[in-house]
């Protein structure tokens, strides 16, 4: 008798589920799931619930309460992108400003770190500005600023790991432009004698590229110089272009590797006088005695130094 009523209760069960439920029913699902935090049946419900025919209202509320669920069950991309959505399609809504933040900050958890692609992290700066714009003073608003510098940190650190990969093949010249764009454009954030002493590094061993430009220039040289045997008239004469073009080249590096040594001595010595005790200042002074210091300085990673932003935001 038992085990038939438990079969029988099974079947109902069963039966229950397969019954197509009402667009209302699937919206109260949604929201009583919110309550429990149950992320997952919330997600299901909601969805299916903003299929079928519900109120603006109604509609409003279970798109917000759908990015949530998202956001809540750690899915940060599609929180993302249906926070997102919910700002397309209700900017007024009063939930706006919470969407406007979560959306930061869902961005924020998306972030692999300096050495990777930084399209999320311009968006969660973007985010976060706009944020402090629209409601500088929300009771988030300092928080609000503490994210946003960790944004321009790591877009900061993301410069020096690119200058840095320029470094290690001799690409002096290109390094030099990135570390003057990092100290330009990002020197509330970045250490000012880490990122002087790189870029004064870069100038001053500009030389070793050019040494290897001139070297390759000079083997393309030895080759246009054998053409100007070939019995071709067109081909002396092009031959003989190629040549001045070639010794053209090769001195505009002699030069660039004269001033970029002496534009590097005078960043070095400057890092050595104003941070005598700095790592940076010492390792200024070795190379300025003769030392050749090319090793990589690894890029920080305020990723992994600190997760704060993990913790799951309350509204």
């Amino acid at each position: 008798m038992r085990s038939r009523l438990f079969f029988l209760a099974l079947v109902l069960a069963f039966s229950c589920e397969r019954i197509p439920q009402t667009t209302e029913g699937l919206y109260r699902k949604g929201f009583e799931a919110v309550k429990k935090e149950d992320w997952a049946k919330a997600e299901n419900y909601l969805e299916k619930a903003l299929e079928g025919e519900l109120s603006p209202k109604e509609k409003e509320k279970a798109k917000f309460a759908l990015a949530n669920a998202y956001f809540n069950d750690g899915n940060f991309e599609e929180a993302a992108i249906q926070y997102e959505e919910f700002l397309e399609l209700y900017p007024a809504s009063p939930f706006a400003k919470d969407a406007l933040f979560r959306l930061g900050v869902s961005y924020l958890n998306l972030i692999k770190g300096p050495e990777w692609d930084q399209t999320f992290t311009e968006k969660a700066y973007n985010i976060f500005n706009e944020f402090l714009k629209r409601y500088p003073e929300d009771g988030r608003a300092s928080k609000a600023r503490e994210y946003r510098r960790v944004t321009r940190r790591i877009l900061a650190e993301h410069e020096l790991y690119i200058a840095g990969t320029y470094d290690m093949v001799h690409k002096f010249t290109a390094s030099v432009k990135r570390y003057e764009r990092a100290l330009r454009e990002y020197s509330d954030v970045l250490p000012e004698d880490r990122v002087k002493y790189l870029l004064g590094r870069a100038y001053y061993f500009t030389p070793l590229q050019a040494q290897e430009e001139i070297d390759r220039l000079e083997r393309e040289l030895e080759r246009e110089k054998g053409r100007l045997k070939s019995e071709d008239a067109e081909e002396r004469k092009v031959a003989r272009n190629r040549i001045e073009l070639l010794r053209r080249d090769i001195e505009g590096w002699k030069e660039v590797a004269r001033k970029n040594r002496r534009i590097g001595e005078k960043i070095l010595s400057e890092v050595a006088k104003s941070f005598p005790t700095s790592p940076y200042g010492i390792k200024a002074r070795r190379i300025l005695s003769g030392e050749r210091i090319l090793n990589v300085e690894p890029v920080v990673n305020p990723l992994k130094r600190s997760l704060w932003w993990k913790i799951k935001e309350t509204l």
